[in-house]
This record gives C-alpha cells, structure tokens and sequence, in this order.
C-alpha cells in the first residue's frame, strides 16, 4: 500500500503539526486517519566544523508497504535484467551451465546435484554454487559453461574439479589471457578461458576426460536487490536445467536489525531463527526434481530512521571495508516540498502524432509546465526524424521562461517526418548532470524505432545520473520501449490508451517525480580518514522516494582512530542542507570474510569502467589490479583456468584444446518498417510482435488511477499510414528555440474545426498520390502497396495487413493530399476543435499561474468574480485561494490535472502568511474563498 504524508495547517518548513497518511491506492477510497508522529530525532554528532543542520522530519513510524507490493519483484529495479532476459527469447539459454559444444553430438554432461550456500547481509549478497556432471562420452569432449550473471553481480572465484585435480581459476589481464591460451592450444596443453561477455559468464573448456564426472563451483558477489523497504535476493530459473536434479539450498541471513518477515513464493521453505532478536536467520529448500520457477527469498527488515554501517577487516593487507545502508522515509507535506531537480519533457512530434495526441499532449505538456516550482531548471525537446529544442541548455523556472515555453508549445506539431528516439536522448544525456538538479526527464511517444535495444543499453549506463519516465500513446506503441527505457533508469511508464485521459495519467508521474529527494549526496570522511579512503560509487545516484542507498568505501591502511564519525549528507525536500552522523566502530569489524571488499572493489570497476566511457580515461592498469587481487572479471581481465593444485603458479599451468568462441546470444533485431528519405513526412508502425506486449502496470509508487494495460493480439501487420503533407519550407522556429536541423515548427494562425470521421468498415481504399502511399487493409490492394513500398524501399519485407491494426480517422486516408505553393502554409491535418468545455476551461486557468505559484485578479476575472479581500489579505494572495476553491468546487471530478498547481498555490499562500504575519490559518481563509465561490 502506497503512503503519501501530508502536512495539515500551516506553519513553517519544519512544521510538527499532526499529519494526514493518505491510502493512495486507487481501487480504494478508505477514510482518512490522524496520527501524530514520534517526536524528531534529536541525535548530535561529535564536534566537527562546518556540519549542516541534522534531518529534523525522517520519520520513525514503521509504516510498512503492502506485502502484495513488497513481493511484486516484476517491479523491482533488480529484476529489469531478468525481465530483459524473459523478453528477448533468443537471448534465453536452452540448457544452463555446463553443455557439450557440438550439438552434432549431442549434450552428454547430465546435472545431478546442485548445491547453493547464500551469506546474505544488509549489504550484500554472497554465493557459493557447486554443481556436479556426470559425463557420458566415450571419448575426450569440448565443452561450455554458460549462466546468466546480473550487471550487479560478479564471479570472485571459479574452479573445476576432475578426478583429483583443481583446475582453478586465476585472472590475467585479457591480452596476456589470451596469449597464454594461444601458446597452450598451440602446444597441445591445457587452458580454460573465462570472461563475462553481454551479461553471461562463459567458460569454454576441450579435452574432457570420458567417464569422468565434473564439478563446478562458483563465488558469486552481488550487491542485494532491494524494492521499497524490503530486501530481495533472487536465483532466477534460467540459471536451471530443465532436467531433474538433485537441488539443496541455503541462505544465511545476518541483518543488524531485526527480521520482520521472511516469504518465498512457490516454495514450502524450513526458516530458522538463532536468536531471540531475530536478526539472523536461516533458510533452507530441497527438492529431488529440480527446479522450475524462480527463487527469490524477499526479507522485510524492521525500519531503521538512520544509515546503518557495517564494517570488515581483511588481515592479509590490513585494511578495511565499510558498506553504509539508508533508506529514508520523510515526514513532510506535498506542499511543503521545495527541492531543486530538472526537468526535461521529450515530445514525440512524427506524423503519427497528429490530431488528437499532439493536440492532448500539448494540453498535458501545459499543464505540467504549471506544476513546476521555482526550484527547478527545465527543458522541452521535440523529436521525430530530427529534433529541436526550447533552450539550448535547461534553464531556471520563472515567469520569463515559462512565457518561453508556452508559446513554444503553442508552436508544436506533428511534422517531424518518422520516430528518432536515440539522438535527442544521446543529446540529453551528454550533458553533464548538475548534482544540485537531479534530472528527470520525460518520454512522451506512440511510436517504434529502430535502435530499441541500442537505447536501452544507452540510457541504463546513465541511471546514476538521470531517471527517465515513459508515457507510450496509442495501441500500436513499441511497449517494451516504454517499459524498458524506464525500468533501465530506475523510472516509471504509463500506457495511454485513450486520449481523452492523458492529462491525468501525465500527471501521475509527474507526481511521482515531485516527491521528496535527497539529492547531492556527500560522505564525509573527516580528517581521521581522509586521504585513505576510496568511495564507490565516486558519485552517489539522487536518492529518490521508496529507494536504498547502498554506499562502499575501502580504507587502504588501519585509521589512528578506531571509533569515527562520518557525516552522510544531501539536499532535502525543503531545499535545505540536511545531514545525518554514521559511526563507524573499527574495533567491531568483521574478520571472517571480505565480501564487503569484493564488492567495493567491483563498484570502483564499474566507475573506473564508466569513466573510461564517458570521459576517454585509460582505467586499465588500476581495474587490472583490482581485477587481480579481488578475482574479478572486467573489460580488461578474464579468467584462466590452471590444471593444479589449490596452490597453483603461472610456471606449471596446462591447457587443453578449445573451441574456437559459440557466436554471441544477442537479441535479434525486430523487424522495421522506417522510411524517412521521401520528399514528404511520412511515419509508419512497424509490425509488433508478441513476445513485445507488456500487461502489467507502473510499478509502485503511482499515484490511483493506475490502470493494466491489454494486449492487443499478436499480430505482424503494416498499421495505417498517417499523413501530412509538408510544402516549402516553414517559417524558422520561434525567438528562443533551437533546432539541430532544418527541421522548424509550423505556427498556426487560425484554429480549424476539428472532424474526425469514421471508417466504412466494407470501403477501404488503397491508393498512391504523387509518390505518397497509404496502406490499407482490403486484401484485393495488398499487392499495389507492397509493390509501391518496393520502389522506395525494396529492400523492406511486407507482411500480411491485420483487421485488428485498422485505424478510424479516415479524413487523412480518402482525400487527396495537396502540395501548397505558399511556404506559409498548413497542413491539411485539422487543427484542434474549439470547445468551451470544463477541462479546457480549467487548462485556461491553470495557464494563468505565474511561476511562484499565485495568480493575479487582472488575469482571472474573465473565469471567476475575484470580490474584496478580507481585511489585511492581499490580493494576490486572495485571488490564489479563490482559484484553489474554484478547483475543488468545480474541478473535482480532474483533480489529479490541477492537484499539483494547488500545491504550488498552497506553497505561496503559506509563505505570503508568515511573510506578512497574517492571524489568519490556510484553512480559515480557503473556507471562506469556497463560500465566495460557491455564491
């Protein structure tokens, strides 16, 4: 269950007035309970210079999330590679783990025994895989071991066993891997390559032994899955043979608060407790038959209002590893929130958006430039087969800007040519982010594009910096786009199937993206460590609503001091500095182990890695040596396998002959249908396949009203070609607008009326106009299409058209499309209706909010009677409450369109009365602006 707290009554930032917890869950409208919160944390830190104010409104009430919501791991942000993995079939892997090379042969490796023992702690995960082959053959095989590894996990120690000899893994720099493998087949000797290659571990092994059992064991390290305040670990079934094997389990867990609930789905699982504090558990499973769905073991903690450490030593070099943990959850009201972010709104402007959905979305794209606060920086980019921009650069909210940008969007139409998602987002997200503006951008679209996948691999490298939300408009939208784009930077998607409820569900993720943040996250270290501490991430990701912050830290030699406090601190919701004090104990580390130094280490990797990427930094030595003292796969080393002894040396390494490396599993590219070099702008659906649909819904925490999405049926289709007809070239883009290309927008200079015809269902009509095209659906003129399709682009196949893929606008499909002499002109697509309606009468209000959240007399006299204020009320500031009255007398019904404009006017009123310490509360005086209203 979702919670949103809100403040009740005025006061200032820091108000400890009761708060309202509102059931926010949309099948639901439960009454509404007061509770008073704990008193605020007074906790002090040591003294230290310059330390920000503490967090004065973390909560201390455990409010726990649904356990519905708690195990829906589709949801969960860890889970996005495994959904990937689900949807891309042709990546899914027939037979894990260890397989013989040649299928001519036949596999003759059978899995009989598959034991996991899992240490699950508060910060990571670490697991150790044996598994044991009988081998059929009759005489030496090749081989290929083969599991699916998560971008979170890494291998940290591999090894076969044969007869009585340890073949164990040992990591080389790639260069020197190879050639010792080279040397090896060369010499007829024994060698074994490992590397992690597109989200697999792979070993390729020759030579086996006939009749020779082998064992596989693997180190997995992983950094815990988490979703809302619970912690996830997941075994995922593509690790498993279909095969029947013998299956035990174990999972250690040791948190440093106790365990509330344990659940494992599909699963009858024995779970011990070793102590009356509960904090340390034991789970175990076993089966003779093997396993069939995925194990994921979903551990609820009891809440903790402050960041927990936890710390290793390691005697071998004498240092320490420190992991820091926090997830918190804020105490303030909606309206109340006033922290910095940027906001960047990517609008789909190709043909197949004109009408109803660019006219909607201009109307969403209105309203949400209205729900900003002056806190924020922003941006609004229009993509089709070029794409322009509003700013070069996002620029501060205020009245300037905002004027800016409503006559920009006055300015926007669907006549951008075909669907080029890559190149504006590349443009985006190039930009160095500000760590003070965390950046959130949003993906307004009803399309397909060609480079999916390239995108979504794209946009996931940059979830440390952005977090991007989707809206996919219409029922022929690529649906794996929108969900895998906002799930690979940890957002959210809305499916907008019907138009006339756009606004509302924009607003929903707006919402989401207003909630409160910490953001510019710092750590610290203070005198006693610094110098002697490496930090990963090096930049710590916004830690936003309902998410964990996970923090890992290496110190290279022994601190002087062995009881230290280090101070995490971020932007708050109230555009303050907040901090919060974490002790370190050195006295208590942990000695048994250094899994929290393994994953430090790959965290510093994965850095090291990224600025090689971004910022052409030569990482290599340094992720070598890390790779090499920490057993860790990279870009830059790999596993060899040595036949020896546990105690193995590089002088008596043997190597067996290999096969040369299986191709790649990639994902096979779905077929397109984009043709964007014809003299008019032109969008075409591709075909969609099946395997693209998505049912499920935004992930929680979205507001109500959420609603799943059907799939359409699977069906390889040509969809209706829409069209408009683009002449001379258009008038340059407004003052102010920056374009990439010769692409402009077109100005309106008069609304048309708006008349949408339907279909006859028995007269479908398929014909070519001056090299334009429309494909249709009447079966007797497929082959006219196709062979008009052939000559602009013949290389395209063309696949059967669906009853099921037909579109009702006929206007653009039965009449003749002219081209226009004059370069001022429009085109023939019909422009917006003019309506005197409430939802068009409330976007004529909303339109008049200035950027700090009120509303002037002079410019809503025409929608409401602005009467005299009360005494020592001034006007403005009476004026913003008759509209907020106004709303929610005579808007109630679109709400979620107007929620966060009165928030913003809330936010101003209150700052207008203790600015002019006016007696009256906000209550008082709305109570009275709603009798005004309703005379």
């Amino acid at each position: 269950m979702n919670f949103i707290k809100k403040v009740i009554g005025g006061g200032s930032h820091k108000s400890k007035t009761d708060i309202k917890i509102e059931d926010e869950q949309h099948e639901h409208h439960e009454k509404h309970e007061q509770q008073t919160p704990d008193k605020k944390s007074k906790t002090t830190t040591n003294s230290a210079p310059c330390v920000p104010p503490m967090c004065t409104y973390i909560s201390k009430e455990n409010v726990r999330s649904d356990l519905s919501l708690l195990k829906d791991f589709n949801s969960a942000y860890y889970y996005n590679y495994y959904r990937t993995l689900e949807k891309n079939t042709t990546n899914q892997i027939l037979n894990p783990g260890l397989n013989t090379a040649s299928r001519a042969v036949g596999n003759q490796f059978t899995l009989k025994e598959f034991n996991i023992v899992s240490e699950m702690t508060d910060s990571c995960v670490v697991s150790v895989w044996t598994q044991k082959y009988s081998n059929l053959s009759s005489s030496p095989v090749e081989a290929v071991y083969q599991i699916p590894l998560a971008p979170y996990a890494a291998v940290s120690d591999f090894s076969v066993i044969l007869k009585d000899k340890v073949l164990k893994g040992k990591i080389k720099e790639n260069s020197k891997a190879k050639e010792k493998y080279n040397d090896a087949i060369a010499s007829g000797g024994q060698a074994f390559l490992a590397e992690k290659v597109e989200g697999f571990f792979k070993l390729q092994i020759g030579n086996l032994p006939p009749q020779e059992d082998v064992t596989i064991n693997i180190t997995i390290t992983s950094e815990i899955g988490t979703h809302l305040e619970s912690l996830h670990f997941c075994l995922h079934r593509f690790i498993f043979t279909k095969s029947a094997f013998k299956f035990n389990y174990t999972l250690n867990v040791s948190l440093s608060t106790p365990i509330e609930t344990i659940e494992l789905d599909h699963f009858n699982p024995t779970i011990t407790y070793k102590d009356e504090s509960k904090t340390n558990a034991t789970v175990t499973i076993s089966s003779e038959t093997g396993v069939s769905n995925n194990i994921i073991a979903i551990i609820v903690p009891k809440y903790s209002e402050k960041p927990e450490s936890f710390i290793e030593y390691s005697p071998i070099d004498k240092s320490y590893a420190v992991a820091i943990n926090f997830y918190p959850k804020f105490s303030v009201g909606l309206d109340e929130v006033d922290q910095k972010s940027e906001f960047i709104f990517v609008l789909d402007c190709s043909g197949s958006m004109s009408g109803k959905p660019i006219e909607k979305s201009k109307m969403a794209l209105e309203i949400c430039m209205r729900s900003l606060n002056e806190n924020s920086k922003f941006n609004i980019v229009c993509f089709g087969s070029t794409f322009n921009k509003l700013f070069e650069t996002s620029k501060h909210y205020n009245d300037e800007t905002l004027e800016k940008a409503s006559q920009y969007i006055k300015r926007i139409d669907a006549n951008l040519g075909g669907t080029e998602l890559l190149e504006p987002i590349v443009d985006i997200l190039s930009n160095e982010s500000d760590p003070e503006f965390p950046r959130q951008v949003f993906i307004l679209t009803d399309g397909e594009i060609s480079d999916r996948d390239k995108l979504i691999d794209y946009v996931g490298k940059e979830a440390n910096t952005t977090r991007i939300f989707t809206y996919g408009i219409g029922s022929y939208v690529d649906k794996e786009l929108i969900v895998g784009v906002s799930k690979a930077c940890k957002g959210y998607y809305e499916m907008i199937v019907d138009n006339s409820d756009m606004e509302e569900k924009v607003m929903k993720l707006i919402s989401i993206a207003m909630q409160p943040t910490l953001s510019n996250i710092k750590v610290d270290w203070g005198d006693v460590l610094s110098g002697n501490v490496t930090q990963s991430p090096a930049q710590i990701r916004p830690l936003f609503n309902q998410e964990r912050m996970m923090i890992y830290a290496t110190l290279h030699k022994e601190p002087t001091e062995k009881q230290v406090t280090v101070i995490l601190s971020g932007n708050g919701p109230l555009s303050e500095r907040i901090s919060f004090p974490v002790e370190l104990d050195f006295n208590q580390a942990n000695q048994t182990t250094t899994h929290i130094h393994t994953l430090s280490a790959f965290k510093h990797i994965q850095d090291l890695e990224e600025a090689e990427r971004k910022q052409k930094k030569d990482n290599k030595d340094e992720i070598v040596k890390l790779g090499k003292r920490y057993g860790l796969v990279s870009k830059h080393t790999s596993y060899i396998v040595t036949a020896e002894s546990d105690h193995v040396t590089e002088e008596t390494m043997k190597t067996v002959q290999v096969l040369d490396s299986q191709p790649q599993l990639q994902q096979q590219p779905q077929p397109q249908l984009n043709i964007h070099s014809m003299s008019r702008s032109r969008n075409i659906a591709s075909p969609i396949t099946s395997s693209q649909y998505v049912t499920q819904c935004a992930p929680p925490p979205p507001p109500p009203g959420a609603t799943c999405v059907p799939s359409p049926s699977p069906t390889i289709c040509i969809a209706p070609v829409q069209y408009q007809s683009v002449c001379a070239p258009p008038p340059p883009p407004p003052p102010g607008a920056v374009s990439n290309s010769s692409a402009y927008f077109i100005e309106e200079e008069a609304e048309q009326e708006e008349d949408y015809q339907e279909e006859d269902d028995d007269e479908i009509l398929c014909e070519q106009l001056e090299g334009d095209f429309l494909v249709q659906e009447d079966e007797k003129c497929l082959k006219e299409c196709s062979s008009s399709l052939s000559s602009l682009a013949p290389t395209i196949p063309i696949a059967p058209v669906s009853q099921s893929m037909r579109e009702s606008k006929s206007k653009q499909s039965t009449q003749p499309l002219q081209r226009s002499a004059s370069p001022t002109s429009l085109p023939s697509r019909p422009a917006k209706r003019s309506s005197s309606s409430s939802g068009h009468s409330l976007l004529e209000i909303i339109r008049q909010q200035k950027a700090n959240g009120s509303f002037t007399k002079s410019s809503v006299e025409s929608f409401i009677t602005v009467d005299t204020p009360p005494s020592g009320i001034p006007e403005d500031v009476w004026t913003t409450l008759l509209i907020i009255a106004n709303f929610i007398i005579n808007f109630d019904s679109q709400k979620s369109q107007w929620e966060l404009v009165s928030q913003k006017a809330t936010k101003f009123i209150k700052q207008q009365i203790l600015k002019s310490s006016i007696s009256s509360t906000f209550e008082t005086l709305l109570e009275s602006a709603k009798k005004s209203i309703s005379k």
